[in-house]
């Protein structure tokens, strides 16, 4: 028990330490938090930035068989149950839903026509 004490300052001094440096807000995918290049399955890639605080993803999307070459596209995260989840509504003539957890990711296309395309993507 004595030992247990003896470390808790220890412990509280290494905490009070860990602080996150304070992040301008106006993020561009050059100031992001976080990038990555996953590589999907049918030939696809999808280069993702983040904003610091984590609430927009940049995407920059190559998915052939879905006739996408380089197409930009930001999404604001949305509610998700596990890992993280980003979507775009403001087409009306097509939706997109990014989901990640860990290094894996899953690029979901809709559009108002009722065709739906999924792809899943890996660091």
């Amino acid at each position: 028990m004595k030992k247990l004490l003896a470390t808790a300052p220890l412990f509280l001094l290494l905490a009070a330490c860990a602080t996150n440096s304070p992040m301008s807000g106006n993020n561009t995918p050059a100031q992001s938090a976080k990038a990555q290049t996953l590589t999907c399955e049918d030939n696809g890639q999808v280069a993702a930035a983040y904003s610091a605080n984590g609430t927009v993803a940049h995407l920059n999307v190559t998915l052939p068989k879905a006739g996408l070459n380089n197409q930009k596209v930001t999404l604001n995260q949305a509610v998700s149950g596990s890992g993280a989840r980003y979507v775009n509504n403001t087409n009306p003539k097509m939706s997109y839903e990014w989901q990640t957890k860990a290094d894996y990711g899953i690029l979901s296309i809709s559009s108002t026509n009722g065709q739906q395309y999924s792809v899943n993507c890996q660091l």
